[in-house]
């Protein structure tokens, strides 16, 4: 019975700080929002990788910068609307 609790305990922490670390990668792309993807480019270099969303005129957008894994959404105006470091 002890093990079980212990157990519990053991998951219910990976859980809360897994969810602090997604806030954490969140906060940490967050200054993107809203800015044009040009801004984006001159920062950071060219994608990694580029997908075209037909539904939304947008770009999915995938980036490497020091050390990090970025991703980005766009509008159909090129402004950023989802950004998440991904690491």
């Amino acid at each position: 019975m002890r093990k079980l609790t212990i157990g519990i305990m053991i998951l219910a922490l990976t859980v809360v700080c897994a969810g602090c670390v997604a806030q954490e990668s969140r906060q940490a792309a967050s200054e993107w929002l809203g800015k044009d993807r040009a801004d984006l480019d001159r920062t950071m270099g060219a994608p990694r990788q580029a997908v075209p969303m037909t539904d939304t005129g947008g770009e999915e957008l995938f980036y490497s910068y020091n050390g990090h894994h970025y991703y980005f959404q766009t509008n159909a105006k090129g402004e950023i609307a989802t950004a998440v470091r991904t690491d």
